[in-house]
C-alpha cells in the first residue's frame, strides 16, 4: 500500500528512495487517515504477532457493510494462530523486510515503527498524534472496504470503510485527533464493534441502516464465492464483475450479456515456506470446457527448465473464447478480424486452434551459454501445424535483415516442437522429469485437471539477469507456480504459490 510520498518496500521492490514531503493541500477525503489505519493493520498486523488472540472468530467487516456492495476488500490479521505465525516466519526470510520493518521474531510488535513512518509521510497532518495514547487503545485487527453503487446521477462507486475497534469512546477521541487537520471530516458511525467511515455522514448513516437488515454476508453471490474460496487468510476480496461493468456506462447490453453472471473472489494465505493466492470466478454458464491435462505436458519438460507455461484444450478454449469475443464485441469485431486475417494471411480462428492443439507448452532452458533456449511443444497434427508455424515465423522476421529469430523443429507422432536451437528442440521432444523436481512439486502440489500451468525456477532464472542473481530478496525465493482449472460450466479457480528457500 502506497501512503503519501513513501514508496512501497519489500520483496520485488527496489531500495527505498529518499522521501520528499508532498505539498499541503485541502482534501476532505478518507486519505491519509484511513489509509494510515489500513497501513498499520495490513503491514504491522496491529501487533497481532505479539498480542493477537489465538482464534479468528468474531464479526467480519462483511457483517457490518451493506449487501448492496459491488466490490469488497478485507484485511484480517487475526484469522488463525497458524496463519499469523506462518506469515511472520515467511516474511523473515526476506532481508529487505527484516531491515525495513526491524523484524526480529514472532514476538515483534511492529505498530509503533510503522506508525512513525506513517507520521513522517503524512508531514504535519499527524505530528501531534501519539500512537500509544491515541491509536493503540482502540484499533482492532480487521478492516474492510466496500464499493457501493453510485448515487443517483453519479458515475463513481461510493466508498465505505469499516475498521474494527475495541472501545468507542477511545476511537472517537483518537479519530478527533487524527482528523484535527483535515479540512473536511468524513462521516463516522459505530456498528457491532466497527467504526464505519464514509465521505459524508449521510453516506455512513445510509450504509449502517442498510447493513442492519441486509449485510454483505447475506448477499447470495458473495456468500457462494466466499464459501467456495475457503480459508480467507489475511487478505481477501470480492467483486460483482457484471455489476461493476454495468455501472461504468461504457459496456453495452450485448457485452454485458457476454459476461454472464460474473463474480470473482480472492484470498492471500501464508505458510512458513510459501505465500499463496487463491481465486475463484463465475461467468457465463454457457461456456463449457472439456477435460484438461496441462500437467501431463509440462511435467515432462526437461529438468533444466527455468520457466514454463502450458495450456490444455487450447483449441476448445480458443473456439469458446472466440464466440465470447464476437458476442461481446458486437458488430465492430468482425471487420477487425477480417483486417487481421488479410494482413497476416492467417485463417482465424482455425489456424490458432491448429497450433494450440490438444495441449501446448512453452519452455525456456536455464542454459544460456549460447543465448536463451526457448521451445514450444504442441500436441497437434504436425502436418497441419507446420504451415501455420511457417507463416508466423515469416511474420516475425518480415523486414528484418539481421536479428532474425531462428526456428528449428522436431516432430514425432502427434507432437511438434519448435525451438531456437535444434538440440533443444530434440531434447524437449524427448522429454524429461520437471514434474518430479522439488521446486515444481512445492510450487504446484495439485495440478489435476489443470487448464493452464505456469512455473518459474528462480535459481535457474538468475542466469538471465544479474538483477535476479544479485537481489537478496529474490535469492530467498525457490520457485513459483500457478494453476487454473475449470470447476464447472462458466466456473474456474486459480491458485498461485511463491515458495521461499
Amino acid at each position: 500500500m502506497h501512503v503519501g510520498g513513501q514508496p512501497p518496500q519489500g520483496p520485488g521492490y527496489g531500495q527505498p528512495q529518499q522521501w520528499q514531503p508532498e505539498p499541503k493541500k485541502k482534501r476532505g477525503k478518507l486519505i491519509p487517515i484511513v489509509a494510515a489505519l489500513a497501513m498499520v493493520i495490513v503491514v504491522a498486523g496491529g501487533g497481532i504477532f505479539a498480542y493477537g488472540k489465538l482464534g479468528g472468530g468474531g464479526k467480519q467487516p462483511s457483517d457490518v457493510l451493506p449487501g448492496t456492495a459491488v466490490g469488497y476488500a478485507r484485511v484480517d490479521l487475526n484469522p488463525s494462530a497458524g496463519q499469523k505465525v506462518n506469515a511472520v516466519r515467511f516474511l523473515m526470510k526476506f532481508p529487505s523486510v527484516k531491515d525495513n520493518l526491524g523484524l526480529t521474531g514472532e514476538q515483534d510488535d511492529l505498530r509503533q515503527k510503522l506508525f512513525d513512518q506513517i507520521k513522517k509521510s503524512a508531514g504535519d497532518d499527524l505530528a501531534d498524534v501519539d500512537f500509544e495514547k491515541d491509536v493503540k487503545p482502540w484499533l482492532g485487527d480487521r478492516a474492510g472496504f466496500a464499493a457501493l453503487p453510485p448515487a443517483e446521477g453519479k458515475e463513481q462507486p461510493v466508498p465505505v470503510v469499516a475498521v474494527q475497534i475495541k472501545d468507542e469512546d477511545a476511537a472517537n477521541k483518537g479519530m478527533d485527533k487524527l482528523l484535527a487537520k483535515e479540512d473536511k471530516k468524513p462521516g463516522r458511525a459505530f456498528s457491532n464493534g466497527y467504526m464505519i467511515l464514509g465521505d459524508d455522514q449521510a453516506t455512513v448513516d445510509a450504509a449502517v441502516a442498510t447493513a442492519k437488515d441486509n449485510p454483505l454476508t447475506k448477499n447470495a453471490k458473495f456468500k457462494a464465492d466466499m464459501d467456495k474460496l475457503g480459508e480467507q487468510g489475511f487478505v481477501s476480496g470480492w467483486a460483482d464483475v457484471k455489476a461493476i461493468a454495468s455501472m461504468s456506462g461504457k459496456v453495452d447490453s450485448n457485452q454485458l450479456a457476454g459476461l454472464g453472471d460474473a463474480t470473482a473472489a480472492v484470498a492471500l494465505r501464508f505458510d512458513p515456506s510459501y505465500v499463496e493466492l487463491k481465486a475463484v470466478g463465475h461467468g457465463d454458464s454457457s461456456v463449457k470446457v472439456n477435460s484438461a491435462d496441462a500437467a501431463d505436458l509440462v511435467s515432462k519438460l526437461p529438468d533444466s527448465t527455468a520457466g514454463a507455461l502450458a495450456i490444455s484444450g487450447g483449441d476448445t478454449i480458443i473456439d469458446t473464447a472466440w464466440k465470447q469475443v464476437q458476442k461481446a464485441g458486437g458488430e465492430n469485431i468482425q471487420p477487425m478480424i477480417d483486417r487481421i486475417a488479410e494482413q497476416t494471411g492467417l485463417k482465424l480462428p482455425d489456424d490458432l486452434k491448429t497450433l494450440a492443439g490438444k495441449n501446448i507448452a512453452a519452455a525456456i532452458d536455464k542454459d544460456t551459454e549460447n543465448g536463451p533456449k526457448v521451445a514450444i511443444r504442441m500436441q497437434t497434427d504436425p502436418a497441419k501445424a507446420e504451415p501455420v508455424l511457417q507463416k508466423l515465423v515469416q511474420l516475425m522476421n518480415h523486414g528484418e535483415e539481421s536479428g532474425r529469430i531462428p526456428v528449428k523443429t522436431a516432430k514425432s507422432g502427434d507432437t511438434l516442437v519448435a525451438a531456437t536451437d535444434q538440440g533443444y528442440a530434440d531434447e524437449v521432444l524427448k522429454g524429461g522429469n520437471l514434474g518430479s523436481t522439488d521446486g515444481f512439486k512445492q510450487a504446484l502440489p495439485d495440478t489435476k485437471g489443470a487448464m493452464m500451468i505456469g512455473y518459474v525456477d528462480f535459481a535457474a532464472a538468475s542466469a538471465f539477469s544479474d538483477k535476479i542473481g544479485d537481489s537478496k530478496d529474490l535469492a530467498a525465493l525457490k520457485s513459483a507456480g500457478f494453476v487454473t482449472r475449470s470447476t464447472g460450466d462458466g466456473e474456474a479457480e486459480f491458485t498461485m504459490r511463491v515458495v521461499a528457500k
